[in-house]
């Protein structure tokens, strides 16, 4: 009885174990839920697209996103492994960005998280990176 108690014991810590591996926080709900092309870090907007004061850029060849200010002071890159076309979709991106001087940079494995028209809403729930990046296809 002891034994088999000691196995059930073993079998759900076990699972516990196993589910909690390799799962990802869930998109920010105001980041899939707005309309803005932004990139957003651990909660935090860091970059906002305004039409009149912005520039957005797109090269297919390199699979590389722009979106930045009118001077590209403050700016943010995205290099993707292949383009995004359908929520769902995993890729491979490197998201640069720029702010008051300062540059960093986060790699990892993103989801496509929302799609509208030619827009994507790009997220990473690592626990370490927890970013949520739009980029624009344009034509």
């Amino acid at each position: 009885m002891m034994r088999r108690k000691s196995v059930i014991f073993s079998l759900i810590v076990f699972v516990l174990i196993l589910s909690s591996c390799h799962r990802g926080l869930e998109p920010d709900s105001s980041f899939v839920g707005g309309s803005q092309v932004q990139l957003k870090v651990a909660g935090s907007v860091i970059h906002t697209y305004d039409p009149l004061t912005g520039q957005l850029g797109y090269n297919s060849t390199k699979k590389e996103f722009r979106v930045g200010d009118d001077q590209m002071r403050n700016y943010y890159t995205v290099t993707c492994s292949t383009i995004p076309s359908s929520v769902g979709q995993k890729l491979d991106a490197t998201v640069t960005w720029t702010i008051e001087n300062s540059t960093k940079s986060v790699k990892g494995r993103f989801e496509v998280a929302k799609a509208d028209k030619d827009r994507y809403w790009l997220w990473c729930g690592d626990k370490k990176i927890q970013t949520g990046v739009t980029v624009c296809i344009l034509r």
